[in-house]
């Protein structure tokens, strides 16, 4: 059975705006480093984002397969 196409357009939009966490955490971690008297209290954050950008990621697989 076939997916409609609003469906996969949808998931696909939902799948990029859950990647934008993980792309801004990734570049907060490139830019700031693992360095700093602050960062384990960010560690926990940067791990939510990457857990979400993880769902966007499975949300576009799912949508393209």
């Amino acid at each position: 059975m076939d997916r409609h196409p609003i469906l996969t357009i949808a998931m696909v939009v939902f799948g990029v705006i859950l990647l934008m966490p993980g792309i801004c955490a990734l570049g907060f971690v490139v830019a700031g480093g693992l360095s700093g008297p602050d960062v384990g209290s960010l560690i926990g954050l940067w791990a939510v984002c990457f857990l979400i950008s993880a769902g966007g990621v499975a949300l576009l697989y799912k949508a393209f397969h």
